[in-house]
């Protein structure tokens, strides 16, 4: 995509499809020091059924009940995750096929042939097929949204199905990791669907009231085809539409919700010593991490030793103790710790403002003044530029902190993508999908610049791999590439934070902590 191309629309859509993606893993609880999770609960008996479990989410004035809009807003993301079911999902960043059956490359990876599970019922009674599966497909990637951008790369020109329970999707170029993109909440409802806002599902629950910006009512699917291994356990799901993270968390506290997805770390820790409140961590390997993006077409970022002198001036150690409030920690310029695609063997980037200051002389950037542009569009960006002031100081570098109105910071998408270095907040997401998203000449938000010929080249034989060990080796060659050549100066990882009471049980991230699935739910006594 051309930068000139890349709309502020795109770009918030980006951010919806940087939160389709990564491995799955219980909400763990917060254990004895922050940042470690415990096992989750002290609960071992059984999943109890029935019972009603009320949850409170962000909501916005946008809700809707589109399926094509899912993905859009939190709470009506959360609602459908239950109410569509998907082709798959990931687990410890493998896919594990919920309406696939199977998912099959030809040998170079430019064909993709997808299986169909058998015996799976819509609510309206009509049973999935092939022809639904492509047609779903078909209509997520002609709306605005992170799954279009996902399936931007099929040739639905060509794609065909088969048979009954066989579809065929020919891509536009060869792509080895599109096993993953079919894993990312892939929502599929029957052909011919018109009213997208009440599309028939196969989920476990099915929407009984709804009223945007308030609450919705979600009954327990009693025919569910996959209730032999597991849920629906819950007779009902009332979902709470609430945009403070304080009020959700304060309808928790005083009994009017038993879960409160996405609270403030600082109210995390506050809460950590009461009884009655379990705060909840994601697994490590979903995660935000933090970095500052310097552009490597701006000046002074032409220069690869000015590059190295930032990464290098950055106290990692500090930022995870005042930033991440000790929740989080270290990165070493690379995304996907604690992913199975993660390089084991990346060096450590240790703090030395020395050498940072020896690479600005080297550079003739010595004192060089320098704009931080940031917002506080999600926490930790406003907060680790505030910090990098001093640090950049030690090794003679002078920082200016931007901070822009979270309103305004898409809303300039050459200035986005002009800026000389910028805080980013990456969502997780599985390594792959995520180095494809932002590096290389098919990068949809390219904010460290144009792909150099090296890069491109390692992107393009990412893509080409089909075996899992040429892909792990392909994954780690681009790593290695960016930590010692890349714009990124990735410096901190920390995690989002939910709260429940002790009765809530097996709420699960699979793939996405700020949207769980409530698939398997359930209240214990």
């Amino acid at each position: 995509m051309n930068r000139s191309q890349i709309s502020r629309r795109s770009l918030l859509g980006g951010v919806a499809g940087a939160a389709l993606t990564t491995g799955g893993g219980l909400l763990t609880a917060c254990g004895g020091s922050a940042g470690e999770p415990s096992a989750g609960s002290s609960y071992s008996g059984k999943p109890r059924r029935g019972g009603r479990l009320r949850a409170a989410f962000l909501g916005s004035n946008s809700e809707s009940t589109s399926v094509v809009r899912a993905t859009a807003t939190v709470i009506d993301y959360v609602r459908a995750r239950v109410v569509w079911d998907t082709l798959g999902e990931l687990e410890d960043d493998r896919p594990v096929w919920r309406l696939a059956s199977a998912v099959e490359a030809n040998k170079d990876a430019s064909e993709w042939t997808v299986r169909v599970r058998d015996g799976v019922v819509f609510s309206d009674g009509s049973e999935l097929t092939a022809e639904d599966v492509l047609f779903s497909l078909r209509t997520l990637a002609a709306h605005p949204g992170g799954q279009a951008g996902l399936l931007s790369g099929v040739d639905f020109g060509k794609a065909r199905t088969r048979d009954k329970h066989t579809l065929t999707l020919p891509l536009k170029r060869p792509d080895g990791f599109f096993d993953l993109v079919l894993a990312q909440s892939m929502f599929v409802f029957p052909h011919g669907t018109k009213n997208l806002s009440k599309a028939p599902g196969s989920g476990p629950f099915r929407l009984a009231e709804w009223s945007a910006g308030k609450s919705s009512l979600l009954k327990a699917n009693r025919n569910y085809w996959g209730s032999d291994d597991g849920g629906p356990y819950l007779d009902e799901i009332e979902l709470f539409s609430v945009t403070d993270p304080a009020a959700r968390l304060s309808g928790l506290k005083s009994g009017q919700f038993d879960y409160a997805g996405s609270v403030a770390l600082t109210a995390a820790r506050a809460e950590k010593s009461d009884d009655a409140i379990r705060v909840l961590l994601p697994p490590r390997n979903l995660w935000n991490e933090l970095s500052f993006s310097m552009n490597l077409e701006e000046t002074p970022f032409t220069s690869a030793a000015a590059v190295k002198a930032v990464k290098y001036a950055i106290d990692r150690e500090a930022m995870v103790k005042g930033v991440t409030l000790g929740y989080g920690e270290v990165a070493d310029d690379a995304l996907g710790k604690h992913q199975r695609w993660y390089a084991g063997d990346l060096p450590a980037r240790d703090h030395d403002p020395e050498r940072a200051r020896a690479l600005l002389k080297k550079a003739g950037r010595a004192g060089e003044r320098i704009s931080l542009r940031t917002s506080a569009l999600s926490y930790g960006a406003v907060e680790s530029a505030t910090a990098f002031v001093q640090q950049a100081k030690e090794a003679g570098l002078n920082v200016r902190v931007d901070k822009v109105p979270p309103a305004d910071y898409y809303s300039d998408t050459e200035k986005m993508l002009h800026t000389p270095v910028q805080t980013t907040v990456f969502s997780p997401m599985t390594l792959p999908l995520q180095l494809s998203n932002y590096y290389g000449s098919g990068a949809s938000y390219p904010f460290t610049g144009p792909a150099p010929e090296r890069l491109e080249s390692l992107m393009r034989a990412m893509r080409r791999s089909v075996k899992d060990t040429d892909r792990e080796r392909a994954v780690a060659d681009v790593q290695h590439y960016l930590h010692d050549h890349g714009g990124d100066a990735v410096f901190a990882r920390l995690p989002g934070a939910a709260a429940a009471t002790p009765h809530v049980q097996d709420v699960k991230a699979l793939g996405f902590a700020d949207y769980p699935s409530l698939r398997d739910a359930f209240l214990s006594p």
